[in-house]
């Protein structure tokens, strides 16, 4: 006798034993078995490792997102085509490509465009980039009708010339790093291989400049030419110029140079890879940081020397009034107000440094996080630790990173909390409405942040599941 319980009922049933006994030992079909869905469940040899995760939110027309339900456009009555009713996303949302079988290194917010350094299980691929490809920017990609598409709305495989050969092996080369301008990539690879592609109209892309080069449906990458025995770690963009680093802290510059963010004693732009001269001479820079025409730098030391656009007063300490400065500069700050500098962050018209002790400072004009009346500083300025989650209860809570935008910027805490404010260029801050946010304003992730970076009107954040 077999009691069993339905939504409140209670049924009686006779079984026999026999044919009980009978239904167990009944064969099992061996095509059936081999078709069934197999399931793992996470046990102890998954319980501490944590995938990663990647949210964008922002302007989603472009593609830039890579939700192509958000992307996709509607045929009206007269077959015309209408925009989709939700073109921002105000808040972060997950992007649904990076699953466990995908392996982010890196991410990068152009302008309208994304590219995401990634290994991708049973595929060679290593980079993939979604959003605006009016340069090739993020490839050259095709329809199914083998037409060149100036959107993408999903994120797609970008070809690149590595060593096939290594492909299969234990070291295969892979792309750890990637930067995006207006409407180049440049990317690096483990093996120290720099990769180009899209707009070079001013050298940007480390070639030759050629009169009236059709950028759109190009198939051309390049590999930058180097002395491979100080290999470079680290590729930077601003607007149409690129910066990299090498690991003996030598910065090399090229494209775009008429506000003097080449560094290298003139105006001109130049596609040629040359070093960038004068204080970062003989220094060892650990980090570049240039979202605009401004660059700034800080050595081992913890010293910030910067170059470029000087309109706004962003290196006026430097002791300099030049509103374009072509060589680099000693940025001198006060060491008992700051200290060791650990990072920083150079947007259109304003900087930004995190010292040693997870304080942020502010300088320049625009939206600095002093409030709506206060919109230019000469001398960088700490903004409230509260404002980043320092309080009573937690005294030890202090930022670890921040990122510029052009008009904008984002901090990382040491709890994986994201704070930002500036302009909010088309719900590009993710604070839920597309006002701009005068002070830091925590935002609504589900993710322990590890990475953020930021295009001109949407942005992009690694992170590390909390479950």
């Amino acid at each position: 006798m077999l009691l069993i319980k339905s939504y409140g009922r209670r049924l009686y049933k006779c079984i026999h034993v026999s044919q009980f006994r009978q239904i167990r030992m009944r064969p099992q079909d061996p095509e059936q078995v081999a078709t069934m869905e197999e399931y793992e469940f996470a046990g102890e040899k998954h319980s501490t490792k944590r995938s990663k995760s990647v949210f964008c939110w922002g302007f989603s027309a472009t593609g830039a997102l890579g939700r192509h339900s958000i992307f996709g456009r509607s045929q009206k009555a007269d077959g015309q085509l209408e925009m989709p009713k939700r073109t921002v996303i105000r808040a972060p949302q997950r992007l649904r490509f990076v699953n466990p079988r995908c392996h982010v290194y890196d991410v990068a917010a152009g302008s309208g465009f994304t590219v995401i350094a990634a290994t991708y299980d049973g595929t060679s691929h290593v980079l993939f980039g979604c959003g605006l490809n009016t340069d090739s920017q993020i490839g050259c990609q095709f329809n199914h009708s083998n037409e060149p598409l100036v959107c993408v709305a999903e994120p797609v495989p970008i070809d690149l010339p590595l060593d096939s050969t290594k492909r299969n092996r234990q070291n295969a080369e892979k792309v750890i790093k990637v930067a995006c301008g207006r409407a180049h990539t440049v990317c690096l690879t483990n093996h120290a291989n720099v990769f180009t592609l899209g707009n070079n109209s001013f050298g940007q892309c480390g070639r030759p400049i050629v009169d009236d080069e059709k950028y759109f449906a190009s198939k051309r990458v390049h590999r930058i030419d180097y002395d491979e025995s100080d290999p470079i770690i680290d590729v930077c963009c601003g607007l149409d110029h690129t910066l990299l680093l090498t690991k003996s802290g030598v910065v090399y510059s090229f494209g775009w140079g008429n506000d003097g963010q080449l560094g290298q004693g003139s105006n001109r732009s130049s596609w040629k890879l040359s070093k960038v001269i004068g204080d970062v001479q003989n220094e060892r820079i650990i980090k570049v940081s240039s979202a605009g025409d401004c660059v700034l730098a800080i050595n081992d030391k913890g010293q910030v020397f910067g170059w470029g656009n000087n309109e706004y007063g962003q290196l006026a300490m430097a002791n300099t009034n030049d509103t374009q400065i072509h060589t680099s500069k000693h940025v001198r700050l006060d060491d008992n107000m700051i200290g060791k500098v650990c990072d920083v962050a150079a947007a259109g018209s304003m900087c930004a440094l995190v010292n040693g002790s997870g304080s942020v400072f502010v300088w320049g004009y625009g939206i600095l996080g002093f409030g709506p009346s206060i919109r230019e500083k000469v001398m960088p300025s700490e903004l409230n630790g509260n404002l980043f989650g320092r309080n009573i209860l937690n005294r030890d809570t202090r930022v670890s990173s921040i990122t510029a935008g052009l008009h904008h910027f984002g901090a990382i805490n040491n709890k994986g909390e994201l704070f930002m404010w500036g302009k909010n260029n088309r719900a590009n801050l993710g604070i839920g409405s597309k006002h701009d946010m005068m002070f830091p304003y925590r935002i609504s992730i589900p993710t322990y942040v590890l990475k953020l970076s930021l295009g001109i009107d949407h942005s992009i954040a690694i992170g590390q599941r909390l479950i």
